[in-house]
């Protein structure tokens, strides 16, 4: 895992009594709006952000994911109050930092991509370097342990990936598995008691 001299787009803008660096292409939902990193000086500013990037960008190659694109900032886009600038960042300047940060690296993983779901997993890299995707405590609704077993075997751990997106992609498969099994139990039950 390593990438040298690689260069990405971003834009500084004073913020406050700071400069903050935002990378809107590299983070297109959050890069407009909060810079990633920032400092009291320009100079510094930079220097942060060749940092941060570097940790973010052996974060997606820890992930099992590429590099992601360095398309430039479209011109049209770009107000009076930032200035375009490119951030270039090297795996060997900060390689002690981020080999000792990216052991403890884990993902939440959120039913239907939802921050508020009660649903929630949280996947680990195992010794194969795929990722263990686990129900995070609980599954909020009552369900027997004998048929959360029939369902899946494994549990709490649901599926083992190798991206992201697969874990998302399981977790939400699981949940709504789960959720078709307490549907129809729930249905079953209030026949039943009709039937009474």
């Amino acid at each position: 895992m390593a990438f040298e001299n690689v260069v990405y787009p971003a834009f500084i803008k004073q913020e406050g009594g700071n400069f903050g660096i935002h990378f809107p292409m590299l983070l297109p939902e959050t890069g407009w709006d909060f810079y990633l990193t920032s400092g009291p000086t320009k100079e510094e500013a930079i220097q942060n952000a060749k940092k941060a990037l570097a940790y973010l960008l052996a974060g997606e190659l820890y992930d099992n994911e590429e590099l992601p694109s360095q398309a430039p900032i479209p011109a049209n886009l770009v107000t009076e109050e930032m200035e375009l600038i490119f951030i270039k960042t090297s795996y060997s300047d900060y390689a002690k930092g981020i080999e000792e940060h990216l052991p403890g690296r884990h993902w939440h993983i959120y039913f239907n991509r939802d921050w508020e779901s009660d649903f929630q997993a949280v996947a680990y890299k195992n010794m194969q370097g795929f990722w263990d995707v686990k129900v995070d405590g609980d599954l909020p609704i009552e369900m027997e342990q004998e048929k959360l077993l029939q369902l899946c075997p494994t549990y709490p751990v649901i599926s083992t990936v190798r991206r992201r997106v697969e874990a998302q992609e399981a977790f939400d498969s699981f949940v709504l598995r789960i959720k078709a099994i307490v549907n129809i139990n729930h249905i079953a039950s209030q026949q039943k008691r009709n039937n009474n």
